[in-house]
């Protein structure tokens, strides 16, 4: 088998299967945009599986490892499938070879002999590009201003790529794009899988010295009538994400102007699992779709991922300090909400839908003239809307129709919300207020059906709200008890770091 080595690339890719030219017209130079037309191809030994009389079209006689990917993917994967490897291989072409890149090819109609030159068509009558049911769009901007664009799509028949650069790039930055490659692929395999999953992880860890932003959008066609759309954007200063498809929407946005508030690994490691332990509580209370629930916990995941090395904070701005840190989360501020689409599950009372809203925020403020006159204030919330229908015993099967012996059920509304606020100040370098507020709320309101008619009405609420006064846990000399030592401080704080955490069940909430 034929290999080629891409420009400056010291590893060697299958060559796409030999484009014989039209016309004694020469093939293009790697990386190059070939202005002839388009030529039908065997596939020949790269791809073994697709039989030697199967004829492909391309938009140019372009070879690259991209090429040849398309033509082993359209030979060997189904839709899902057609962009196997493409993302990555594509970022790493233009990463390292710097040319511009446009291809796409397509299966040649039935009957096509492979091997003749018969079926020779102009690129603009081959080209594939924007017209796949699998979409994706990575955009990504350099320090130096230069913008790079890549495209791919993929149809029942057809793939198209499409990369380029609006400028010159420099060694940094070509090194920067190469390491995105692995984690572009990854947010590309994630959402075609099925069920899809959001994986943005390792596209949030960009080099934020060569690159300043990076922009992905995606679509994929899931079935005859159902597509998911993402669409995702990091800075050094946010990160922000959407998605919807037929379990539901999401938007994600994440805070990162504001380093002094991030915590150790640890610590953000122990408020990313609260938080998540939340959603998954709330999903089972309200009985949420377990596909949406999963998406929105890898996504909320991966937005809270490393959020890279803090800047150099300034020697007058306000730092803080263990104690401080121990009334916080240590996580960005973030907003967050997801909500499943409804559904009507009982044909005689339409109007009864199936529904699940759910979102969750923590927003954190620094305030203060100095070091020793500084305030800091965190609040985290959280808030589900639920409503579902249940069977009338624990266990049983609901099989809601238009009939009267099938209204036998409950339909439930849950209406929940929770709070933790943390307050510290200082004046004159002298621990002035130090206090943690909790509350919880639920409401649950079950109406019961028997033979379609209503049999009862109950609402259910509870609460609970809790101010606690930490000004004696953490200095104990102020109620005459002896002074913490260093690791007695240390130990009292991580206590507290675990307290001030989110808690929906108000039965939970300690006095």
């Amino acid at each position: 088998m034929t290999t080629i080595t891409s420009l400056n690339r010291t590893t060697t890719t299958p060559a796409m299967p030999a484009m014989p030219a039209a016309g004694g017209a020469s093939a293009s130079p790697a990386g190059g945009v070939a202005a002839s037309p388009a030529t039908v191809v065997s596939i020949g030994a790269a791809t073994p599986a697709l039989s030697a009389n199967t004829a492909l079209l391309w938009e140019n006689r372009t070879r690259s490892g991209s090429a040849a990917l398309m033509a082993q993917n359209i030979a060997n994967q189904p839709l899902a499938g057609r962009l196997k490897g493409l993302g990555g291989e594509l970022l790493k072409q233009i990463a390292y070879d710097g040319a511009d890149f446009s291809q796409s090819v397509q299966l040649a109609p039935e009957g096509a002999q492979a091997n003749t030159y018969d079926m020779l068509v102009a690129p603009s009558q081959v080209s594939r590009h924007g017209m796949g049911d699998n979409q994706f769009a990575l955009d990504i901007t350099t320090r130096s201003g230069v913008k790079v664009t890549l495209k791919l799509d993929a149809g029942d028949n057809s793939i198209a790529v499409e990369a380029k650069a609006d400028g010159e790039l420099t060694e940094t930055e070509r090194k920067a794009l190469g390491k995105l490659s692995d984690a572009f692929q990854k947010a590309i395999d994630g959402l075609t899988e099925d069920p899809p999953h959001i994986d943005l992880a390792g596209l949030t860890q960009f080099d934020s010295g060569a690159l300043a932003s990076v922009d992905l959008k995606g679509q994929v066609k899931l079935n005859a009538k159902d597509t998911q759309t993402l669409a995702f954007h990091a800075d050094s200063t946010q990160r922000t994400l959407s998605f919807n498809g037929p379990a539901g929407s999401a938007s994600i946005g994440v805070d990162l102007s504001e380093p002094r508030t991030w915590g150790g690994k640890a610590q953000q490691a122990t408020a990313l699992k609260n938080y998540l332990d939340q959603v998954e509580q709330a999903g089972v209370r309200g009985r949420g779709n377990r596909d949406m629930i999963g998406m929105f916990k890898d996504a909320f995941t991966g937005m809270n991922a490393d959020y890279g090395t803090p800047p150099a904070a300034s020697p007058m701005s306000i730092a803080l300090t263990d104690q401080d840190h121990a009334m916080t989360t240590g996580l960005a501020d973030f907003n967050a909400s997801f909500s499943q689409t409804e559904v009507q599950s009982n044909p005689m009372r339409p109007s009864e839908k199936d529904t699940f809203a759910y979102d969750l925020s923590q927003k954190t403020s620094i305030s203060g003239t100095s070091q020793l006159d500084r305030g800091i204030s965190q609040q985290q919330q959280a808030h589900l809307k639920a409503r579902y229908h249940a069977p009338v015993k624990e266990g049983a099967r609901l099989a809601l129709d238009l009939t009267k012996e099938s209204q036998n059920y409950k339909y439930i509304t849950i209406d929940d919300s929770a709070s933790s606020t943390t307050d510290i100040g200082y004046d004159k370098g002298v621990l002035a207020k130090a206090t943690l507020e909790t509350q919880a709320h639920q409401s649950m309101r079950v109406l019961q059906y028997t033979l379609g008619k209503l049999q009862s009405d109950h609402t259910t609420p509870s609460g609970r709200s809790v101010k606690r006064d930490l000004l004696d846990t953490l200095e104990p000399e102020r109620a005459g008890l002896p002074r913490l030592s260093d690791a007695e401080r240390a130990q009292v704080l991580a206590k507290l770091n675990q307290q001030i955490f989110l808690q929906s069940d108000p039965g939970l909430i300690p006095a």
